[in-house]
């Protein structure tokens, strides 16, 4: 079954909860399937993709949506034909129903055409609305899914089952020369740690720094011996059979429960001791009776950000035992007994708490502090850069003095939910993410600011769905990521994210956001429920970049009730635009929220809480 569209001007109306099309005029086709040959594939030759593949949704464009959906952005006269055809999306043209007559067995489904077990047609108007369906947590969309084949329960270990992304130099035996060296680098380091002057320097906390401060890890330790009935029997120790490569036989890198042998681990350990051990120094104590500090050196798991960790614990389980057993603390430690791992029977569990430097707790390195990144790519500049930090303010203080500043004017607020391709669960129904997209005066491109999990572009492999190049094995992001940007997300911390799209106006963004709207894409149920003038005074580039790192700098937390994707951006569009009266998008948010905006204005170093 195919429709067509009469050819129309279209209009775009916000916030608006009906839909009125109308149409009139002469009828035109949109050819998504369009190679750069310029021919056509027949409906006989995507009814072969289509079997071949397994899917029967469309990889074009559906803009037409559900009448039950929302309409915060509607779609007025059928489709936004102009818009399309100025954006030559998907490289496709238009074909009128004049010449159609002479290409009429190899016309073809178009963006506009939907099978009729999944749409349902309007008598009256002849419109074909397509359900659009459901979300996830921040970077998990469908199309990842669809791709990788693999499912959302083990999502966290999504990056160790794709494909080798490791573009290293490797010595004659095979082995990366440079591990950690670069983002795409998946190979750990054990058993070679740094020298201890190195490590005290790392571990040294500067002026305000808590010197117990640091991102808290926590590492899975097995027996060296875990795989020795694999082959016989099948049977792992200690070990789940998914963190497991039966062909190399290891354990797979970049694991999210930082999976480790024993050996691997204990020889990567490094004493460093206290200011009167003969060793040179401590780190922070003062006393002769402080224990010496034990800390991992090396790259753990494939992770080349978690290079300098402290053990704090190790811990067991045995069989039947509910609850976690202390084998070693580093702060009872007054024997300076070496960590060790635990022997006995049964042993089920075993794990080691590690902390990562002072610094970290502020930033992804000393020197430039604050979890926000600012990444200008897809198309916006001719070669990609990805600046995070204080850095940031630095970078767009040189291009300022070559270039005219540019200035925000307008600010917009999107929502929307996740595609998670068939696994739909209850909470996917619920799950919205909000983002601020900020226009400016340039008119060359937009932004998109959000706020997410800390390290879930660099956990992700940089699968940004603001990102048009996201499933590429090694996309623009990822190759831009610093290696200390590379490490596990943390579900409870956060970090605010910026990236510039070629799209120059809201209209042009959600043209690109239902070019990536279904079940297996990236987006449902897009809705802007923000759009309003930019009000500062102060609205350039690196002001926003400044007023972005006070924010976060003031509070690190993430919770999906009162602090989250949803409440920075009412937070951020009503400090912009100067209103009191912007909510968050869903109702549970709103009722615990608590404006922030004050968050942006002041140096967070003023505040005791902050660091």
């Amino acid at each position: 079954m195919r429709r067509c569209f009469k050819k129309t001007k279209p209009t775009i109306e916000m916030n608006d909860d009906s839909y009125n099309e109308q149409v009139e005029g002469e009828e035109y086709y949109y050819d998504s399937t369009t190679g750069s040959n310029g021919h056509n594939k027949t409906l006989q030759q995507q009814q072969q993709d289509q079997d071949r593949t397994g899917s029967t949704t469309s990889s074009a464009l559906q803009i037409s949506r559900t009448r039950t959906d929302s309409s915060s952005f509607r779609i007025k006269d059928g489709l936004l034909i102009e818009e399309i055809n100025q954006l030559t999306l998907s490289g496709g043209q238009y074909v009128s129903s004049s010449s159609r007559d002479h290409e009429e067995e190899q016309f073809h489904d178009n963006v506009l055409v939907a099978d009729a077990a999944d749409a349902n047609a309007d008598a009256n108007t002849g419109m074909t609305f397509v359900d659009l369906p459901t979300p996830e947590a921040e970077a998990h969309s469908g199309d990842f899914y669809k791709k990788n084949q693999i499912s959302i329960e083990n999502q966290n270990d999504a990056v160790a089952d794709s494909p080798s992304l490791t573009p290293c130099e490797l010595d004659w035996r095979g082995r990366c020369k440079y591990p950690g060296k670069i983002s795409q680098c998946i190979h750990s380091l054990y058993k070679s740690p740094q020298d201890v002057t190195y490590i005290r320097n790392v571990l040294t906390p500067s002026h305000g720094e808590d010197p117990a401060g640091g991102l808290l890890w926590i590492a899975t330790i097995v027996p060296d011996d875990f795989d020795e009935r694999y082959e016989e029997k099948g049977i792992l120790k200690m070990c789940h059979k998914s963190n497991y490569d039966a062909k190399q036989k290891c354990i797979k890198p970049r694991r999210g429960n930082l999976l480790v042998k024993s050996s691997d681990f204990f020889e990567s350990l490094v004493k460093v001791g206290s200011e009167q051990d003969g060793d040179g120094g401590g780190i922070t104590s003062s006393s002769s009776s402080s224990p010496s500090r034990w800390v991992f050196s090396g790259i753990l798991c494939g992770w080349p950000a978690l290079k300098t960790l402290e053990v704090l614990k190790i811990e067991y389980k045995r069989a039947l035992a509910l609850q976690w057993r202390t084998h070693w603390n580093t702060e009872e430690n007054i024997r300076n007994v070496p960590p060790s791992f635990p022997s006995g029977p049964v042993l089920t569990e075993v794990r080691a708490i590690l902390r990562m430097p002072p610094y970290t707790m502020s930033g992804w390195s000393p020197s430039s502090p604050g979890f926000v990144f600012w990444f200008e790519g897809n198309g916006t500049r001719s070669i990609p850069r990805l600046t995070y930090g204080t850095n940031i303010l630095k970078v767009f203080q040189q291009d300022k003095e070559s270039h005219v500043a540019s200035k925000c004017i307008r600010v917009h607020m999107i929502s929307h939910r996740y595609a998670t391709g068939e696994n739909v669960q209850i909470r996917d129904r619920l799950v919205y993410h909000s983002v601020a997209l900020l226009e400016w005066d340039h008119g060359k491109f937009c932004s998109v600011v959000e706020l997410a999990y800390l390290g879930g572009i660099g956990g992700y492999n940089g699968q940004a769905n603001w990102v048009e190049d996201k499933l590429e094995p090694s996309n623009s992001l990822y190759q831009c990521l610093p290696p200390e940007m590379v490490h596990p997300w943390k579900s409870n911390l956060s970090e605010i994210r910026v990236y510039d799209v070629k799209a120059k106006t809201l209209d042009e963004f959600m043209v690109y956001m239902y070019r990536h709207t279904g079940k297996y894409e990236r987006f449902l149920n897009v809705q802007v429920t923000v759009s309003l003038p930019v009000r500062l005074t102060f609205s350039s580039r690196e002001h926003i970049a400044q007023y972005l790192i006070n924010y976060i700098r003031r509070g690190k937390t993430y919770s999906e009730i009162r602090r989250n994707c949803q409440t920075f951006a009412a937070d951020f569009c009503a400090f912009l635009a100067g209103k009191k009266d912007i909510q968050p998008f869903h109702p549970i948010n709103q009722q615990a929220y608590r404006n922030q905006a004050h968050y942006f204005l002041y140096e967070p170093t003023m505040y005791p809480s902050s660091v």
